[in-house]
């Protein structure tokens, strides 16, 4: 177990940890201004992504964020994210940095998605430019082959994602009803005074020819 000790260095928000989802996302409690009340969110690491729960070391990863942070208080940096502009991802999550107090070290902070990295449990997502030490400590753990890096065929979540995508069974089409031979000439309703035709439609007893008006002409015959 290795720690990353580091202060926030910004304002910060005390929030419970009452759920972890997987590596990378758990669920809080926040104050709601607008609503005037406390709601459950879910919360997104900001720079990290962790392996899916169905890859190698995707169940470990999870278990390893819970073993620091279930059913404790941390602290949360929010994040501005760049694809929406706001504090909430697409997916309708907080994104954050979360830190915990370490109660062993005199109330040291601790970064704990530094810490996912650091012990190997997590990939570093360079598009959103995190600080330098998330890539000193994504290598070292590389280096050290600790966690997922233990592994040899590790594949990046969002490529593990969109394989899967591509793998999943599409439905064909489900073929539309024949309404009435094509190749027969169409035979129009002998009911007297109606403008419909005769359809294939199949009852209790198999198939019969109906009124295409059904129901408001209930003509119909045998095949």
């Amino acid at each position: 177990m290795l720690f990353a000790f580091e202060e926030p260095g910004t304002e910060t928000i005390r929030a419970p940890v009452l759920k972890v989802f997987d590596g990378d996302g758990f669920k809080t409690m926040l104050w709601n201004t607008q609503l005037q009340k406390a709601c459950e969110v879910v919360v997104r690491l900001g720079f990290t992504d962790a392996p899916e729960l169905e890859q190698p070391g995707g169940k470990e990863s999870k278990e390893f964020l819970t073993s620091l942070i279930a059913d404790r208080w941390v602290e949360l940096v929010v994040l501005l994210k760049m694809d929406t502009g706001g504090v909430v991802d697409r997916h309708g999550r907080i994104v954050c940095v979360p830190y915990l107090a370490d109660d062993q070290r005199t109330g040291a902070m601790r970064n704990i998605e530094l810490e996912m990295i650091l012990n190997g449990w997590t990939w570093v997502l360079d598009r959103y430019e995190p600080d330098p030490s998330y890539f000193d400590a994504l290598d070292d753990a590389q280096r050290y082959r600790r966690g997922i890096w233990a592994y040899d065929d590790n594949v990046h979540p969002w490529e593990f994602k969109r394989q899967k995508y591509q793998k999943k069974p599409t439905r064909s089409p489900r073929p539309q009803p024949n309404l009435f031979d094509q190749s027969s000439p169409v035979q129009t309703c002998p009911q007297s005074g109606c403008t419909g035709h005769l359809v294939k439609r199949n009852g209790k007893f198999g198939e019969f020819l109906g009124c295409s008006t059904f129901p408001k002409c209930r003509y119909s015959c045998s095949v």
